[in-house]
């Protein structure tokens, strides 16, 4: 019996103190847009990247959140011409027009970061 209780111990602990790895995907808050009063999370499990002869690019879709309801999803598209300053683009916006990207901007600044990326703030874009 107590041969019996001791690999009854044994396992247990084994199984407590066995470090596993957990694979998940994860929403994480990057920001508060006061104007809309929404939550901003990245899907951090939806960023990709690429580069071209011309730049490079990456997108990420972004949950917007108010008082813990789902407001949207919004893919955004970055993307770097050369020697330009970052632009972007959003599922919400029509036809091909891009914007600059403003610094201190929370999801370009974190996937940036995720993508090992670096960047530079030069006047008030970022290259």
């Amino acid at each position: 019996m107590k041969k019996l209780m001791l690999l009854i111990a044994v396992i247990l602990s084994s199984a407590f103190f066995m470090s596993t790895t957990v694979c998940e995907a994860k929403d994480i808050w990057v920001d508060h847009w006061n104007a809309e009063d929404v939550d901003i999370y990245v899907m951090d499990d939806t960023i990709s990247s690429g580069t071209s002869d011309t730049g490079k690019y990456f997108k990420v879709s972004t949950k917007e959140v108010r008082n813990g309801a789902l407001i949207r999803v919004v893919d955004w598209n970055f993307n770097k011409y050369k020697t330009d300053m970052w632009r972007y683009s959003t599922s919400g916006m029509k036809g091909n027009h891009t914007t600059v990207v403003i610094p201190r901007d929370q999801i370009f600044e974190f996937c940036m970061h995720a993508l090992g990326w670096s960047y530079h703030i030069k006047d008030v874009w970022y290259y």
